[in-house]
């Protein structure tokens, strides 16, 4: 079998409402990476621990609670080899 990859396209988003006092794990203020759901209502959230490492899920968040920071594409590829 041959090797696939897979390219997740992450945009880079900021907090503009205070997730916390609502008991999410979101910050106001706080950078994040994301990428649209399914039905485009909201944004699988991603944040990046260390410079060079994949960023680590943290949740699905309705898109109200963010603001797009910039037009920039960041993409990951996993490779997966068999």
């Amino acid at each position: 079998m041959s090797g696939k990859s897979k390219e997740v396209e992450f945009i880079k988003i900021i907090c503009v409402l205070d997730g916390l006092a609502e008991g999410l794990n979101i910050t106001k203020g706080q950078e994040y990476y994301g990428f649209e759901t399914v039905d485009e209502l909201g944004y699988n959230v991603y944040i990046e621990n260390e410079k060079g490492r994949l960023p680590t899920y943290i949740g699905s968040y309705p898109k109200t609670y963010f603001r797009l920071i910039d037009n920039e594409i960041h993409v990951v590829t996993f490779e997966k080899n068999t």
